[in-house]
């Protein structure tokens, strides 16, 4: 009895054991799609062999033209296989490759052969397989040759011509093969394409592989077991939605061939302060109408100096960046995110100074510091020791002061000299800030925005920039 449980044992361990292998085994599947390898065949020229005897043609496997991207999936960054298949698209062009199957020569459409039959020279022929796979033979009229080996072909004729002279021999060969097909195809605003022998093949929505099987299907009624591979040439324009905690949120077509979420960030103008990059979503919809999202974390690349996950964008994803919840600042490095590639490459920081002129705006690059700022302050007409940051604080819809020592800033301190944000507001002299100081104190009414903040101020400084 345990004899027989072990043995049970085994064969489920085995069982599962293949299971898991043919789970495996799909997975890197890359988007370059290609159903199985191929032989390499004499050129049109070559010499012919001679029958009866015929050797099996060299696998040799498939490779793309040059200028094909082939993206495998990859799962170590997790991003789900649903984001790794490109789905094709109206104004995407495809490139198809049609070859022969591997192994014994078999006769198709396209092939030429030579018929010599001894004795009889008028008998003796050569023909074309039409697209019915057939050729015309002297005597004998149509001949089906189609998915015959030269061999198998060889007796069939040799049989016909049996009926009319006695014990014929005949020598069959091949004269020139069909030639394996490459062409381009662009899907037409009815989500179709054109391929030859085929005709019309609709293919929106499907991804590289579910295009190829199924055109391979449709060649399969008309071709002798082809071999297809179906492949990226140009994709289509590509446009992205962008919204959430970035500078400019809207619609932006890609600026690179394979656009990436860094990229749309950019066209974007980049994050904002308030973005949370650990939550960024990524939401893609199908030709069913279904929404898949994929959420991405941008800052623990950048906490770790690793590279960006590696999610090609399609036309039509929508990027959100969200916003940073109260409270969820704990280890959120904002000065890291500042000096990234991911946030706003400029921030506008504002300094009130009656006697520097007013209100003036200064664009600085995003992660500057205090002493950039101040770096064009007069010290002899203002009170270094005694200047404010202004910030407005949207979760509040409050302004915040900050009393900075710009002189110890200036010698090193690195209490003093805070990274800014944009529209910053400092304030330099001690009247002017004892005046700001009690109107703010005195505003009962939150600021409604971070533009009805920046107004406050201009109306104090005359509205004055540069």
């Amino acid at each position: 009895m345990a004899q027989i449980w072990n043995i049970l044992a085994f064969r489920a361990f085995c069982f599962a054991s293949l299971q898991a292998g043919v789970c495996f085994g799909t997975l890197a599947q890359p988007a370059f799609a290609q159903n199985h390898q191929f032989s390499q065949v004499p050129p049109p020229g070559q010499p012919i062999q001679s029958l009866p005897e015929e050797t099996e043609s060299p696998l040799q496997p498939a490779s793309p033209p040059a200028n094909i991207e082939s993206t495998p999936l990859d799962f170590n960054d997790g991003i789900s296989p649903q984001f790794n298949r490109y789905y094709l698209g109206v104004g995407d062009s495809v490139n198809i490759q049609v070859q022969r199957p591997p192994g014994r020569f078999r006769l198709g459409q396209g092939d030429a052969i030579s018929v010599v039959v001894q004795r009889f020279p008028d008998l003796s022929f050569q023909a074309q397989i039409n697209p019915e796979g057939n050729i015309i033979v002297p005597l004998l009229g149509t001949v089906q040759l189609q998915n015959l080996s030269l061999q198998e072909a060889q007796e069939r004729i040799r049989a016909r011509y049996n009926q009319y002279v006695v014990n014929p021999v005949v020598a069959l060969s091949l004269t020139s093969q069909r030639p394996d097909q490459t062409f381009q195809s662009q899907v037409n605003p009815e989500g179709n394409i054109t391929v030859p022998l085929l005709g019309t093949v609709s293919v929106k929505g499907l991804t590289l592989e579910e295009a190829q099987e199924k055109v391979r299907l449709g060649l399969s009624k008309i071709l002798v077991d082809p071999v297809v591979t179906v492949s990226l040439f140009s994709p289509r324009p590509v446009q992205i939605t962008v919204s959430g905690e970035v500078f400019r949120p809207g619609i932006y077509p890609a600026t690179s061939s394979i656009p990436r979420v860094t990229d749309a960030l950019l066209s974007a103008g980049g994050s904002t302060m308030m973005a949370d990059l650990r939550q960024v979503q990524v939401r893609r919809r199908l030709v069913d109408g279904t929404v898949i999202s994929q959420n991405l974390n941008l800052y623990a690349s950048l906490q770790n100096g690793g590279s960006l996950p590696n999610l090609r964008l399609q036309d039509g994803d929508a990027i959100v960046i969200p916003r940073r919840e109260v409270g969820t600042d704990d280890g959120y490095d904002r000065n890291l995110v500042a000096r990234s590639s991911l946030a706003v490459p400029q921030i506008r920081v504002r300094i009130l100074n009656y006697a520097a002129g007013g209100l003036v705006t200064q664009a600085l690059p995003n992660g500057s510091s205090f002493i950039d700022a101040i770096a064009g302050i007069n010290p002899e007409n203002s009170n270094l020791r005694d200047i404010a940051l202004i910030r407005f604080d949207p979760e509040r819809g409050k302004a915040v002061t900050q009393r900075i020592d710009a002189k110890r800033a200036l010698q090193g301190d690195i209490t003093q000299n805070v990274p800014l944000q944009d529209n910053d507001v400092i304030v330099v002299g001690r009247n002017l800030l004892g005046k700001i100081t009690n109107v703010l104190s005195t505003i009962t009414r939150p600021f409604f925005d971070v533009q009805s903040f920046i107004r406050f101020f201009e109306t104090l400084g005359g509205g004055g920039s540069n």
